[in-house]
């Protein structure tokens, strides 16, 4: 027999969850933009980072603003 699985959600992880929706929305496309507006990154680096921002939106997005933010054109 089947049990059946009660999910119950407080004011406390609701706002847990809304607040990590809010920070995706708001980083996400942050990052996107600013990668594609970067002058410093070139085409493949551009590419490379805003495909591990959407795979990983988190740690990518993170990591962009930690790293590629500062790299330079050689």
């Amino acid at each position: 027999m089947l049990c059946a699985i009660s999910l119950e959600f407080g004011p406390s992880e609701i706002a847990m969850v809304i607040f990590a929706i809010l920070i995706l929305l708001v980083l996400v496309p942050f990052t996107i933009i600013d990668s594609l507006r970067s002058p410093n990154l070139t085409p493949i680096q551009k590419f490379a980072w805003i495909v591990f921002i959407i795979i990983a939106p988190y740690l990518g997005a993170i990591a962009y603003l930690l790293w590629g933010r500062k790299q330079k054109m050689v």
